[in-house]
């Protein structure tokens, strides 16, 4: 096996759960095959960590919150994503941990994805 290779992704899953800290996340590099799957019948959902309140800085958080949640979800519902969760950790202070495992892994019991996508922003 040529190990400069992924593995090609499995077509066998119904459901995904997207997890990001932030909205807007997934609509760098995920929306067009979320939409892609979506528009091949696939159930997928977003996951959120924060509500994004600390992503405009000349706005204060709590109106920030509300702006930031109504464009996720209009670019959720774009690519046919109609369930977007929330987790209500604090935007800006996020802190890996138990808090944060916690939080995500009964969500994941909640919605029972076959996949589970997040982000990578890293070259490789």
């Amino acid at each position: 096996m040529d190990t400069d290779q992924l593995a090609p992704m499995p077509h066998d899953w119904s459901r995904a759960l997207a997890v990001v800290a932030h909205p807007d996340d997934l609509e760098y590099g995920a929306a067009g095959a979320v939409a892609a799957w979506t528009g091949a019948g696939k159930d997928v959902r977003y996951l959120l960590a924060t509500r994004g309140e600390a992503g405009i800085d000349s706005v204060p958080p709590y109106e920030c919150a509300p702006l930031r949640e109504a464009e996720q979800q209009a670019a959720a519902a774009a690519v046919g994503v109609s369930l977007v969760e929330y987790l209500d950790h604090r935007d800006g202070v996020i802190e890996y941990g138990p808090a944060l495992r916690r939080d995500i892994a009964a969500a994941i019991r909640r919605h029972r994805p076959e996949l589970v996508l997040t982000g990578n922003y890293h070259d490789t």
